[in-house]
């Protein structure tokens, strides 16, 4: 086996293994985690699909379809690039604001779940975008804006299925 594949190999197993394990944690883990939900999967789907519905002027099959594949994408995708951005805000938070000496605020505190929540939601954007882009052959700048708000109510809704399981999360 050549050292890409096992580099590529390692690199997929901690990022899968982390969320689940993880001896250090912050925000962007919880939402994998909320995000992989059913009940949120669910009332995400549906939610996006109202928006794929209502906006690309397409049948309720072709936006079911939409709405579904998009999100298996975003879904496997989200796996990895969640947690790494949601690592890559901490490192921004702590080492480069100073965020803890300076401020007093931690991993936890209310400002790094909404940064966590902002970039979920444009990751997810992104990636859906794109997929809508490919498919329906529409302009990125057309769907961006509604995308963005159905991707924030999709993660909105992880929030407070977060929120109502706190102490239930392990």
């Amino acid at each position: 086996m050549n050292i890409k594949k096992i580099i590529l190999l390692f690199f997929i197993y901690i990022i899968t293994a982390l969320p689940a394990g993880a001896d250090v944690i912050w925000p962007s883990l919880y939402i994998v985690k909320g995000m992989l939900s059913l009940k949120v999967i669910i009332l995400g789907l549906i939610a996006e699909l109202l928006f794929v519905k209502y906006f690309t002027k397409t049948n309720w099959k072709q936006a079911s379809i939409v709405t579904v594949l998009m999100n298996l994408i975003t879904t496997f995708l989200g796996i990895f690039l969640i947690p790494i951005s949601g690592l890559g805000s901490e490192i921004v938070f702590d080492f480069v604001f100073h965020a803890y000496d300076k401020f007093g605020i931690g991993t936890f505190h209310w400002s790094h779940w909404l940064v966590s929540y902002v970039i979920v939601i444009l990751i997810n954007t992104f990636i859906e975008g794109m997929f809508i882009r490919l498919y329906l052959k529409l302009k990125f700048n057309q769907i961006f804006w509604w995308l963005t708000l159905a991707n924030a109510t999709s993660v909105f809704l992880c929030f407070i299925y977060l929120i109502m399981n706190m102490g239930k999360l392990e």
